[in-house]
């Protein structure tokens, strides 16, 4: 006689992580590099350019 059989569960999924693809990160205009913010400013690391906004009057 065999053993009853244990109901099948799906396989774990990995954790997802939230970051959004390498794709969709903002670039600064001036050189390319990944902007970050500092003191609620866009600032490019590479170069350091303030990358403002469209509603403080600058591009974009």
């Amino acid at each position: 006689m065999r053993p009853p059989e244990r109901p099948r569960t799906p396989p774990e999924e990995p954790p997802r992580t939230e970051a959004p693809p390498a794709s969709c990160l903002p670039a600064c205009p001036a050189c390319g590099g990944t902007l970050i913010e500092v003191k609620m400013k866009l600032v490019c690391s590479r170069c350091r350019t303030i990358c403002e906004t469209c509603c403080e009057g600058g591009p974009g």
